[in-house]
């Protein structure tokens, strides 16, 4: 009885070590399973979040999966950024005249003549601008000449007041400014006659190779053309006419620059008031309203020294 139950009892006891042991191979795999299945779960979800909190791969007309070949970003050498002193340096080799020094005569009626012997307000515009160059600058003005006297007397010995200088022809200029000769008009006007002239002239100029320009002086005054304690003090309908006659062959001016191709150095529109169709008061002397002020000398001399190009 007792071998039995000692048989029965090692029986019982492997039945429940192979129970147990099933058991735990049973929840082992169980447990393996669970974790997977959970961790699947996560990822799935997190993906689904990423998809609804990304941009939509399409917008303002791109294709999709296109921006990281159509975007390249942009680097630039520092070679390519000049310093601020070299590109100081590199504006100053921009503006480098040609030549150390440069003979300029000045032709024309009284509006030259005012600019002085030796165009102190000229010199200095030019100084100012171009301090390293020397200028040997020539007044070739003569007053109350129209341009038919004015093209009669280029190829002669300039004398007139204190100054004296070649021909005009034979001066070997570097630069020739020829002035209108518009405060002079022919009587009877004729402004055609004024064009010609005036266009004769500028070809002489041509011909003696230098550098030619044309300048239109500081627009006049209309009905106080000439007033003052110098001045002709005429009534203000003549005033009126005379200064529309000289406004007429600045135009003139204005516009044989453009035909015959020369530079022109424009102080008429510069200085003309439009809703008035006269020149700036300031411009004009008080003296005689006829001739530039101080402010108009240093007016047309900034004018021309803005104009001229000696690169």
């Amino acid at each position: 009885m007792s071998f039995v139950r000692h048989v029965i009892a090692k029986k019982y006891i492997r039945f429940l070590l192979a129970l147990n042991a099933i058991f735990f191979i049973v929840s082992f795999i169980g447990n393996v399973i669970a974790v997977h299945t959970t961790a699947t779960q996560k990822m799935t979800a997190d993906s689904m979040f990423d998809i609804q909190r990304s941009p939509p791969m399409v917008e303002e007309g791109s294709v999709a999966g296109a921006h990281d070949e159509a975007i390249t970003p942009t680097v630039v050498p520092k070679a390519t950024v000049a310093p601020k002193k070299e590109l100081a340096e590199d504006n100053t080799e921009d503006h480098k005249p040609r030549k150390d020094s440069f003979k300029i005569a000045v032709y024309g009626d009284s509006m030259v003549d005012t600019m002085g012997e030796g165009l102190p307000y000229l010199d200095k515009a030019l100084k100012k601008k171009y301090p390293q160059v020397k200028f040997t600058l020539l007044n070739y003005g003569m007053g109350a000449q129209n341009a038919e006297d004015g093209l009669a007397r280029f190829d002669k010995e300039y004398r007139y007041k204190n100054r004296s200088h070649p021909s005009l022809s034979t001066v070997d200029a570097d630069i020739i400014i020829l002035g209108s000769f518009a405060y002079n008009p022919f009587d009877p006007f004729d402004r055609d006659k004024h064009w010609l002239a005036l266009s004769r002239l500028i070809e002489k100029a041509k011909d003696t190779h230098a550098d030619v320009y044309v300048l239109a002086e500081i627009a006049p005054l209309r009905s106080d053309f000439g007033k003052g304690p110098a001045g002709v003090n005429w009534d203000r309908v003549t005033a009126y006419e005379h200064s529309g006659k000289i406004i007429k062959q600045l135009e003139n001016a204005v516009g044989l620059s453009k035909n015959l191709n020369v530079i022109l150095i424009n102080a008429y529109e510069k200085s003309i008031i439009t809703a008035k169709s006269e020149g700036k008061r300031e411009y004009v002397s008080i003296s005689d309203g006829i001739h530039p002020s101080i402010k108009g000398q240093e007016f047309m001399a900034d004018e021309i020294a803005k104009t001229l190009v000696l690169e």
